[in-house]
C-alpha cells in the first residue's frame, strides 16, 4: 500500500538553540533527506511542513528532495499537522524531520500493525525511548493506540546536541565497519 506521508520538520529546537534542525547533517545530508529519501519506498506523495523558524528547508524543497510538495505552517506542531492533514488522504504516515536513521522495514512493520489496530490514530513508540514522532493516521482524530518496537540506533529522534554527536557517532561507526 502507497501511502501519503508527511514530514513535520517546523520546529523551533529551542533545546539547541533554535537552529534549524532539519537541515543539520548527519553522514554528510541533511536530516530532512535522509528521512524523504526513506518515505519514498512507502509513500506515493511526501509533503514537507515547514515554518519560518525553517525557511531554509524550503531550498531543499526545490531541488535535492525530489518531488515532494512543501507547505509553511505557523510553527506550533497541532496547528502545522491540522494543516498537513487537511492536505492529505488518509491513510497518512507522519514522520519527524529529525530522526535520520528510521528505515523502510521497520516503518513498514509499523504501518502493518497499525492498520490492524481499531483506534483511528497510532503512534510508534520506541521501547527503550519512548514516542518518537510517527504516527498513522487512519482517520483525522480519534482516539489512539501505541505500537511499541525496539528500534534501536533506528528510531533515534535527534531532540538535544547530546542526540546529534550521538548520531554523528552512529555515522563514523558505519564508514568504519561498512
Amino acid at each position: 500500500m502507497r501511502l501519503d506521508c508527511i514530514v513535520m520538520a517546523g520546529g523551533r529546537a529551542t533545546r539547541m538553540g533554535g537552529i534549524a534542525k532539519p537541515l543539520l547533517e548527519v553522514c554528510g545530508k541533511p536530516m530532512l533527506y535522509h528521512v524523504v529519501k526513506v518515505l519514498w519506498g512507502l509513500c506515493r506523495r511526501v509533503i514537507v511542513v515547514y515554518s519560518k523558524a525553517t525557511m531554509a528547508v524550503r531550498d531543499l524543497c526545490r531541488g535535492p528532495l525530489g518531488p515532494v510538495e512543501c507547505v509553511e505552517g505557523v510553527g506550533e506542531y497541532v496547528e502545522d499537522l491540522k494543516l498537513a492533514l487537511n492536505l492529505a488522504s488518509t491513510p497518512v504516515l507522519v514522520a519527524p524531520a529529525d530522526t535520520p536513521f528510521i528505515d523502510v522495514p521497520l516503518l513498514s512493520e509499523f504501518v502493518a500493525r497499525a492498520l490492524l489496530t481499531p483506534e483511528p490514530v497510532v503512534n510508534l513508540v520506541d521501547v527503550e525511548r519512548g514516542p518518537v514522532g510517527v504516527t498513522l493516521f487512519k482517520d483525522r482524530g480519534g482516539p489512539w493506540a501505541d505500537v511499541a518496537v525496539k528500534g534501536g540506533p533506528r528510531l533515534l529522534d535527534v531532540d538535544t546536541w547530546d542526540d546529534y554527536m550521538e548520531a554523528v557517532r552512529l555515522c563514523e561507526d558505519t564508514m568504519v565497519v561498512g
